[in-house]
């Protein structure tokens, strides 16, 4: 091991992957995957194994456009952008390259796929309020308590 785990990092995943950055030859690496960075080792040697450091690449140096992480499954493959280089990780199955995508966009985000999902229902509603001036919770709201028949009669009332 040529590295250290710092003491608020965590390991993620371990695993092998070809590791291929822009158009170089693909290389079977020794995948380590922690809170803070991503860790590629080969493996040397026949009889006394030694692990050699081939990269590290630290998850904050992954672009995000838009909000969106760009760490892209294709199948079996993670398509990841950084600001110093664009590459990609291929894996023995889709399964396998779904939980790293994962587990990337958490460590990117500091959130899980719960989290995003309602932050993303949020903000279409918030864009919905304010877009036509209505209070879509307090519609939903007043639809649960007084069922359609009392919110029709009731009105809708208008968000300020």
């Amino acid at each position: 091991m040529n590295y250290q785990i710092e003491e608020d990092e965590v390991i993620l995943y371990e695993g092998l992957v070809e590791f291929n950055v822009e158009l170089n030859k693909p290389l079977t690496t020794i995948f380590t995957l922690t809170s803070k960075r991503m860790i590629f080792e080969l493996e040397k040697g026949f009889f006394k194994k030694t692990k050699e450091l081939v990269d590290i690449i630290y998850l904050n140096d992954i672009k995000v456009f838009n909000g969106e992480v760009q760490c892209k499954q294709k199948l079996n493959d993670l398509v990841i952008q950084t600001s110093k280089k664009n590459f990609t990780l291929s894996f023995n199955s889709l399964f396998e390259a779904k939980k790293v995508n994962t587990k990337v966009l958490n460590a990117v985000t500091g959130t899980t796929v719960a989290e995003r999902g309602s932050n993303k229902v949020k903000g279409a509603l918030d864009l919905v309020d304010e877009t036509l001036g209505l209070d879509t919770r307090g519609i939903a709201k007043g639809l649960l308590e007084n069922g359609v028949k009392g919110t029709i009669i009731n009105g809708i009332k208008k968000h300020k």
